[in-house]
């Protein structure tokens, strides 16, 4: 896969559809800033030859095909089981403190050994707002049948109830939100800890969109979970948020760096593929497969599908792509920011 830094014509047409979609200022609310030097030499290698991606290559990337004049983030590291930790995370926090928007926050990528008074600690400094996970981190060999605990085990959830943070939660196993594990997981961990806030990155995981239609009713009447939409490609998976949980639950997310690859993925069976134009026999091509747009511009456009099928109003839509994000950020932001 190639990270674009350049849109050809066909991505330029596309993203002007999406001028009177897209709101001027937006929180995206799922980016990984990038160091070279955090990780081994075969991680990442999509991004390595392009340097430092952070906070100003981010809202850049993003103004190439989004008209928003202001892009606020959280950002969170990239995780990796080569990943120097404590050095992302130093970095992260400088990054953000100098060259994030005033709202911008940051999450601490943190792992089950850690040391319980060590995270606590770096959440109470308010340098970071919570805490990302990963599966890589769950300490068994086939990592994604991990279950949530195994990841996020309980001190973390704990943590994050006393300093009402959130927690950027990627599931994983096959049903993903679909799964009975994980389903009898969150809802036992979001009822007791009500105070923090639970992000379902991906719709839940639901690059398959059944999983989404299936699933997301055991997280409905969980208040403090809502969802978030990056690197989703399926406008049947937003239908079944925003029919399930509701507009004010909905999280417009990028997945920067992922947001800058061509391709998208689709839901087939109960699986799902990505699809790359690397990926493709040269038998099986378009005329040309840069007419593959980028994720971060497939996923909004099936959005905005998503969200006119739905019937939202504009301000539903405001709500997606900032609101929301300033409501569950709240503790950790400005009182004139919040909404």
């Amino acid at each position: 896969m190639k990270f674009v830094q350049q849109l050809n014509p066909s991505d330029s047409k596309l993203a002007a559809s999406l001028a009177d979609f897209v709101p001027a200022e937006v929180y995206d609310i799922h980016t990984h800033p990038y160091h070279p030097d955090h990780f081994g030499p075969q991680a990442w290698p999509f991004l390595r030859e392009f340097g430092t991606q952070g906070c100003a290559e981010h809202r850049a990337a993003l103004q190439r095909y989004m008209p928003s004049a202001t892009i606020h983030g959280l950002y969170f590291g990239m995780p990796h089981p080569t990943a120097n930790r404590p050095a992302i995370n130093a970095w992260l926090a400088d990054e953000v403190r100098t060259r994030g928007t005033a709202l911008s926050r940051g999450l601490l990528l943190v792992a089950p050994g850690d040391n319980r008074e060590e995270v606590a600690a770096a959440l109470r400094s308010g340098r970071f707002c919570g805490i990302k996970v990963y599966h890589c981190y769950s300490g068994r060999p086939d990592t994604m049948n991990a279950l949530v605990e195994e990841f996020a085990p309980e001190w973390m959830w704990e943590i994050l109830h006393e300093v009402r943070g959130v927690l950027l939660l990627h599931i994983v196993r096959d049903g993903a939100i679909d799964d009975d594990a994980n389903q009898q997981s969150l809802r036992r961990l979001c009822r007791a800890y009500p105070k923090m806030t639970l992000i379902l990155a991906h719709i839940a995981r639901s690059f398959n969109y059944r999983n989404a239609r299936h699933g997301l009713g055991a997280v409905a009447d969980l208040e403090n979970a809502v969802v978030d939409t990056s690197a989703i490609c399926e406008s049947e998976a937003f239908r079944a948020a925003l029919r399930i949980l509701g507009p004010r639950r909905v999280l417009w997310g990028s997945d920067f760096a992922v947001s800058e690859l061509r391709g998208r993925c689709v839901t087939t069976g109960r699986l799902f593929f990505w699809l790359h134009p690397e990926l493709i026999r040269a038998d099986y091509q378009a005329p040309s497969t840069t007419d593959i747009t980028l994720v971060g511009i497939e996923s909004l456009l099936c959005l905005r599908e998503a969200c006119e099928d739905s019937g939202l109003t504009q301000g539903d839509i405001e709500d997606i792509f900032r609101r929301n994000a300033l409501r569950v950020l709240a503790p950790h932001l400005p009182s004139s920011a919040r909404s």
